[in-house]
């Protein structure tokens, strides 16, 4: 049933501000949290019509003319006393129109903002042709962001926060790629870059996100669902298309690299993996360290990958190991991407009684033996024993740890495809740091290297593991400068993260977007954005509500999603869910 239009007037008996203003309701008046509400005055001496657009906050019932409780029972049961039920709505002003910095009329009609009146109180107009659905409101009218302040031209970056497990952090991440790549609107949005245009998705959860280039089995039976995506303009939805999954080698042996998977045939995934050549080329060492508090280790960590780059030769033997000559290459400069570039065009060449590395732990036992035997190319005078020392221990640990990665039977991980999944979860954290921070470096240099447009997009989970509030590390100063220098690049960053305030500040601070779930209530104060009312809802919502906040937006609204009609997870997955019932093996693959 359609709600009336006129809800009440502006309340007199409180104060009236440029920010808030109560409204008394008519006794027949429906009204509800978020509900948007316009009403207009007649300004004096010919100044025109003054309009106010407003969201409703919160909502108070009271009985006027009672002074004590049982007042009520004498009010509305034996009727002995005078009294009447009063409702009112507290009201947040988010524009006016002309902008005049005015409180609305004392007495004032109110209405509910519907059609034109909702458009121009979420600034539709003012996103013209740059409007991208991310979410439906209460009564499932589609809510829109300025694309402008998502693609890096006046802003970039989408952070979204929230209890895990229950503020759907990932499953909004997903939703918001989706109705960017997949559905018509946001392809309209990327134009003709839309076939170029990259998101790499990191999976730390099980095996969730393996799945989404397939049918959700349970979204057809979920007529909500499907009703809630007609709102948001996508009549067909489906699976995500031109998606390539990665996984990570589980051993290396022979010439084989396996992989355990445990709900995709064996066709239907590529096993990741760094070469020594590549590793040593692209400088990945910084990675292999993650968290560098100690300067000392730092500094010695810059100066070998220098080194090594100076001083390797492609392996005319082994494809894609590198061979480390005990000087420099003739001509090689010292600049390390200059050296770098001069590797990538360079030969291959026989080993010469030179070590050749074909993995990881050939690379450590190069450096142990280097930095034991005082190497003057790979030591300083400078460096104090312990710097070495530390530096030895930390390597090995890191060799059991993530050594598997780096092998010359790895295939290059290309990120060709419109959608990259790369599966981290069964990872050692250090070995995931690792990961996330090689490929971070891979798409920021690839960006460098070209134009903003097309756009590259990153989802990363657990973003306060790799760029913690405190401390210092390659990986974090890489997300600080995709924070800073990524719109402008084309690089967007969609992060996820538990509590915001754990997070560095400067990563938060720049994304334009801010998504907020369901909060815990010992962390809600610290989201200042939010309305006082907004916080204290944000710590009672169920799945699925979140609240949307963007620059062209004063005020933060809130949203609901729709069930996905991809899969999320093996359960979901129609192939998946029969082999876990048949109680099918994993497969492994054989690298190609």
């Amino acid at each position: 049933m359609e709600r009336n239009a006129v809800i009440g007037y502006v309340d007199g008996s409180v104060e009236a501000t440029t920010q808030r203003f109560d409204v008394v309701l008519d006794e027949d008046a429906v009204v509800e949290l978020d509900d948007l509400i316009v009403c207009r005055q007649e300004l004096p001496q010919g100044g025109g019509v003054l309009t106010h657009f407003g969201i409703v906050v919160e909502g108070v019932s009271s009985i006027e003319g009672a002074q004590i409780p049982s007042d009520t029972q004498r009010i509305y049961g034996t009727r002995t006393m005078p009294g009447q039920r009063i409702r009112k709505a507290t009201v947040q002003i988010l524009r006016t129109d002309p902008e005049r910095w005015m409180p609305p009329q004392p007495g004032a009609r109110v209405e509910l903002a519907r059609d034109i009146s909702r458009a121009m109180a979420l600034f539709q107009d003012r996103m013209e042709d740059s409007q991208l659905a991310l979410g439906l409101d209460h009564l499932d009218q589609p809510v829109y962001v300025d694309w402008n302040f998502f693609n890096g031209e006046k802003g970039g970056h989408m952070s979204i926060s929230g209890i895990s497990g229950v503020a759907t952090k990932t499953s909004y991440a997903l939703f918001a790629l989706y109705m960017l790549m997949q559905a018509d609107a946001g392809r309209r949005l990327l134009g003709r870059h839309v076939g170029r245009t990259k998101a790499l998705i990191f999976n730390v959860k099980g095996e969730d996100l393996l799945h989404i280039d397939r049918p959700n089995r349970k979204f057809a039976d979920n007529p909500r669902a499907q009703e809630m995506w007609r709102a948001l303009g996508v009549q067909n939805p489906g699976p995500f298309q031109n998606v390539r999954i990665y996984v990570p080698p589980e051993r290396a042996g022979g010439q084989i690299l396996t992989a355990h998977v445990a709900h995709r045939r064996d066709d239907e995934y590529t096993i990741y993996g760094w070469t020594p050549l590549d590793f040593v080329r692209r400088g990945l060492l910084p990675f292999v360290f993650g968290d560098t508090r100690e300067n000392q280790v730092a500094f010695l960590v810059e100066h070998i990958r220098s080194v090594l780059v100076r001083h390797a030769v492609p392996s005319a033997h082994t494809a894609g190991a590198v061979i480390i000559r005990p000087q420099p290459v003739a001509n090689r400069g010292r600049d390390f991407e200059q050296a770098a570039g001069q590797l990538a065009r360079a030969g291959v060449e026989q080993a010469q009684g030179d070590r050749e590395i074909r993995d990881f732990s050939d690379l450590v036992e190069l450096l142990v033996d280097r930095i034991e035997n005082d190497d003057p190319a790979y030591v300083s005078a400078r460096m104090q024993t312990n710097t070495n020392e530390a530096f030895l221990r930390r390597l090995l640990a890191m060799s059991r740890r993530l050594g598997h990665l780096v092998t010359h039977l790895a295939q290059p991980l290309t990120l060709e495809r419109n959608v990259s999944v790369v599966d981290i979860h069964t990872l050692h954290d250090d070995a995931q740091r690792f990961v996330v921070g090689a490929l971070l470096d891979q798409v920021w240099q690839e960006k460098q290297a070209g134009g903003r447009e097309p756009l590259s997009f990153v989802l990363l989970d657990e973003l306060n593991k790799y760029a913690p509030r405190d401390g210092r590390s390659p990986i974090k100063e890489m997300l600080v400068d995709i924070a800073a220098r990524g719109r402008s690049l084309g690089v967007i960053l969609i992060g996820c993260q538990q509590n915001a305030a754990r997070v560095e500040g400067a990563i938060v601070d720049n994304a334009s977007i801010k998504v907020v779930g369901r909060l815990d209530s010992s962390h809600a104060d610290e989201y200042k954005f939010l309305p006082r009312e907004m916080r204290q809802r944000a710590t009672r919502f169920l799945p699925g509500t979140m609240v949307l906040d963007q620059p062209v937006v004063p005020a933060p609204i809130p949203v609901v999603f729709p069930f996905p009609p991809y899969a999320t997870n093996a359960a979901e997955d129609p192939i998946g869910a029969a082999g876990a019932r048949d109680g099918q093996d994993p497969v492994d693959r054989v690298a190609p």
